[in-house]
């Protein structure tokens, strides 16, 4: 983090260890400083994977239903970083076991509605989705990007819907182990 993001928590840590002793104005202004901070953390990790307001929400609401386990004598910017990575693995644990359970059910956009740019390089995801053997690129591309159940994908496919389903299954796994790693990467900074 640059210097200028540093001078941030010192700022935020100041108005959280306020809040913490009931200062309800404190703690107002430290939820409006944090915010940027949290959305800037959660785009990079997700890009335009999904609207990243509803998981900055999550964080948010984590670091407020945490706010009595910071310990005042630690370093703010570590403990609020932590909660952000448990909330992102959560959201990834949760769109996976979605997505795995009923492909047909499209919950989760790949990208946002308004997105006007759509391009595989942004974000983190796009890239993992390069990695993986084709048939699971495919399977991706067919049922979260062109909108196909998995009956209509594994028909253009030529196999089985549960040989479809399998490849989804595979890809996910891959792309949650892969993300996982990066966020540990990411957060032991």
């Amino acid at each position: 983090m640059s210097r200028s993001q540093d001078v941030s928590f010192e700022k935020l840590e100041d108005l959280f260890r306020k809040a913490q002793c009931g200062d309800k104005e404190a703690y107002a202004r430290f939820l409006k400083e944090l915010y940027p901070l949290v959305k800037r953390r959660v785009q990079q990790k997700l890009g335009d994977l999904v609207d990243c307001d509803d998981i900055t929400q999550e964080c948010l609401i984590g670091i407020h239903r945490s706010i009595e386990t910071y310990d005042p004598d630690k370093d703010l910017k570590p403990w609020i970083l932590g909660v952000i990575k448990h909330k992102l693995a959560d959201f990834f644990r949760q769109w996976a076991r979605r997505n795995e359970v009923d492909l047909e059910k499209k919950d989760m956009p790949v990208t946002k509605p308004d997105s006007t740019t759509n391009t595989r390089q942004e974000g983190r995801v796009w890239p993992l989705i390069d990695q993986l053997p084709e048939p699971q690129q495919r399977a991706l591309t067919l049922t979260l990007v062109s909108g196909l159940s998995t009956r209509e994908a594994s028909l253009e496919e030529g196999i089985s819907e549960a040989a479809f389903r399998k490849r989804v299954s595979r890809a996910y796994q891959f792309l949650r182990e892969a993300l996982s790693e990066e966020l540990e990467k990411d957060f032991g900074e």
